[in-house]
């Protein structure tokens, strides 16, 4: 009885908040939909509109190919700096993950538009590639790209890897290292076979933070990236509140839903998370 007691509220929360919205989504998928109206009448017709048109595929594809990049940049540039302030000054880097963390607590918009300055035909990059030499003229070249999407989110979804993958690592005991290295095992070796197995939980964490909101990301690339750069986020965007058609909307959004489980399943596979679960 007190075991219910104390699930009944996490399950009500769970409930209201995200099965109960979910279900919802998927229900009007397979309703009728027109100009900012919905009849209860069983389709697939939204779904047919979605796959059989070019440009959203292409823009499926477009939204694959950023958050891919995306996710490959920031691992491999989180993943050291985890390992540095876990492995390598403990002593501060609770204080660097600190300070790493406050820029986050900005305006998410505020620092999308920072960004936008920076990459403009007038700003810092331009000017400094001006300054050396190396273009004749000042360009925005880097602006309204996929390149500025993709480095946007890397700015903006960098601590979500560092603090998982840090939390991962530092919770590897001394002890297991040392008797690695009792046990002659070299740097290397430790890092191979000891230290990035029992970090693949954080990469994992980082993955599930991060890979799947980003594939419903639609301010970065509107902002910085253009027409041509945008994301399925965009189209969901766009079908709710320009066309008014909510049954597409909601087909899109369950396509990125299954897209999502379908990737935590695979990754959970590939890197052999089942058998800690």
């Amino acid at each position: 009885m007190a075991l219910a007691f104390t699930i009944f509220p996490s399950f009500i929360y769970l409930l209201l908040l995200f099965y109960l919205p979910m279900v919802l989504l998927i229900v009007i998928s397979l309703w009728k939909s027109g100009f900012m109206t919905l009849e209860p009448v069983f389709t697939l017709e939204n779904y047919r509109q979605f796959f059989s048109n070019p440009s959203y595929l292409k823009i499926l594809w477009n939204t694959i190919i950023i958050t891919t990049g995306t996710m490959g940049m920031l691992i491999l540039i989180g993943y050291p700096i985890g390992y540095y302030l876990a492995r390598v000054v403990r002593k501060y880097g609770s204080l660097i993950l600190f300070l790493m963390i406050v820029p986050v607590e900005i305006g998410f918009l505020v620092r999308i538009y920072a960004w936008k300055i920076v990459l403009s035909k007038s700003g810092i990059i331009s000017s400094l590639l001006l300054s050396l030499g190396l273009i004749g003229e000042p360009t925005r070249i880097l602006l309204y790209s996929r390149a500025a999407v993709i480095l946007v989110l890397v700015h903006e979804w960098l601590p979500y890897v560092v603090i998982p993958v840090t939390i991962a690592l530092k919770g590897i005991g001394p002890e297991i290292l040392e008797a690695a290295r009792d046990l002659g095992a070299g740097k290397w070796d430790i890092f191979r076979e000891i230290i990035f197995p029992m970090s693949i939980p954080g990469l994992f964490a980082s993955f599930v933070l991060i890979y799947i909101p980003m594939l419903g990301e639609f301010a970065i690339p509107t902002i910085v990236g253009g027409v041509s750069s945008h994301m399925l986020g965009n189209v969901i965007d766009s079908q709710f509140m320009a066309a008014g058609n909510w049954g597409v909307g909601s087909a899109i959004g369950v396509i990125l839903l299954f897209f999502s489980v379908l990737l935590i399943g695979i990754v959970i596979k590939v890197s052999g998370l089942e058998k800690l679960m």
